[in-house]
């Protein structure tokens, strides 16, 4: 197999993350791991789902992903391990953070519950299935181990579904967006494809995530705008993303992740046009 794919949303302040790549070491000390992000926003099954995806297009075709955004670590949730059209495999939570990026490695070809405690750090916690569950069910795939040796057999159809928000359209050509992410520069990306945008770079157009309208000019690259600027841009995963340029639209307007933002062309409802 080709490398190890980590994303999680464990930070780098603790040592989780380097314990988990201790286990995959031990296992299987030639395998590769490419960190993805540990700064997945806490919990954000959804951001993390999204990132995930967007970085298939960018790894190599063996690759296996071991994805870890858990809220739901410890309960009834099952752990999972998944072959993928492409050949591509995949270790995490059965809450849909895996989904996105499967179909887009050529859908779910075999799917198995990680349930062999033989493959598995064991006592098992129930805090930290990265660590005990997933990170050596990752490491055991790379070593060579068969995907249906660790675990029992499920139907694809049984996983837990996730379909990553795109843009609703209300009269008068407001798109409304949920904001799925938040960078470290305070760009928030939305819920709107580049693709998706019936407008073209120049644009002006009135934002509202919640504490009334405000223009806000859509541009191709960040240098078009002014410093301290507020405009919309496409991002390098092809979203919108809310940005200042040279500073932080999340910090000015107080945005956080799974706020509403509502984006109206000029010339729509609510200026007299």
């Amino acid at each position: 197999m080709g490398p190890i794919c980590f994303l999680s949303d464990f930070g780098l302040a603790d040592d989780f993350v380097g314990t988990c790549k201790g286990v995959v070491a031990t296992i299987a000390p030639e395998a590769p791991v490419i960190d993805l992000t540990h700064e997945v926003p806490g919990f954000a099954i959804e951001a993390g789902a999204e990132i995930l995806q967007h970085a298939t297009r960018y790894m190599p075709a063996d690759t296996i992903y071991l994805a870890v955004v858990d809220p739901g670590v410890g309960t009834g949730r099952r752990a999972v391990a998944l072959r993928t059209g492409s050949g591509a495999l995949m270790v995490g939570p059965d809450n849909g953070l895996l989904i996105p990026a499967a179909g887009s490695l050529g859908g779910i070809a075999e799917a198995v519950s990680l349930t062999r405690p033989e493959y598995q750090i064991q006592p098992v916690s129930s805090t930290f299935h990265g660590r005990d569950i997933f990170a050596p069910a990752a490491a055991h795939l790379h070593a060579g181990v068969e995907l249906s040796r660790l675990g029992e057999d499920i139907e694809p159809e049984t996983l837990v579904s996730l379909d990553l928000a795109s843009l609703e359209t209300e009269a008068y050509g407001t798109n409304i967006a949920r904001i799925m992410d938040i960078d470290r520069y305070g760009n928030a990306r939305l819920s709107i494809l580049e693709e998706e945008a019936d407008f073209d770079y120049g644009a002006a157009l009135r934002v509202d995530a919640g504490d009334g309208e405000m223009p806000v000019r859509y541009v191709e690259t960040f240098g078009t705008a002014k410093a301290g600027e507020l405009v919309l841009v496409p991002d390098s995963h092809w979203r919108l993303s809310l940005a200042i340029n040279k500073g932080s639209a999340a910090q000015a307007l107080a945005l956080k992740v799974g706020m509403e933002v509502r984006l109206t062309p000029e010339g729509g409802a609510g200026d007299g046009a």
